[in-house]
């Protein structure tokens, strides 16, 4: 009896995650920097949040520009940037391959960010393991 409900919630859980995941690709598309690229002509004049890692390359007298997985961009914004430091920013993109800036942001000491990050994850996966045990029997975690 009990195996039935769990199974019919699991059930509505994952498919509600599914209909939310399909809702939200073909009703709100987070438009990428990469589908920009892909097709310019129908992202013209779109704003985009570009921010996984993207790094500045080079600096112009305009601007400067970004590369972003592999793909590299010019920017006509401020000039106080360094060769480098990864970038978050909120752009127009244009038809001929270029972003406009609107607001940007230095992610300052990223990597260093994401690695710290890491160690509370692993702390909590390690307590989890040496705290509970899994019963296959009763399919429940269980205190050791």
């Amino acid at each position: 009896m009990i195996w039935r409900y769990r199974l019919l919630r699991v059930a509505v859980y994952f498919s509600s995650l599914v209909l939310l995941v399909l809702y939200g690709r073909f009703f709100h598309p987070f438009v990428t920097l990469q589908m920009c690229l892909a097709d310019p002509e129908k992202y013209d004049g779109v704003t985009i949040h570009v921010g996984n890692e993207a790094v500045i390359v080079e600096v112009l007298p305009d601007g400067f520009s970004l590369e972003q997985l592999g793909r590299r961009v010019r920017v006509l914004g401020p000039r106080d940037v360094r060769v480098g430091e990864f970038i978050i920013l909120n752009a127009v993109f244009h038809k001929e391959g270029w972003l406009e800036v609107k607001r940007m942001r230095i992610a300052e000491k990223r990597r260093a960010k994401i690695w710290l990050s890491v160690f509370p994850a692993v702390f909590i996966c390690i307590y989890f393991v040496a705290r509970f045990r899994f019963d296959f029997r009763t399919l429940y975690f269980e205190e050791r």
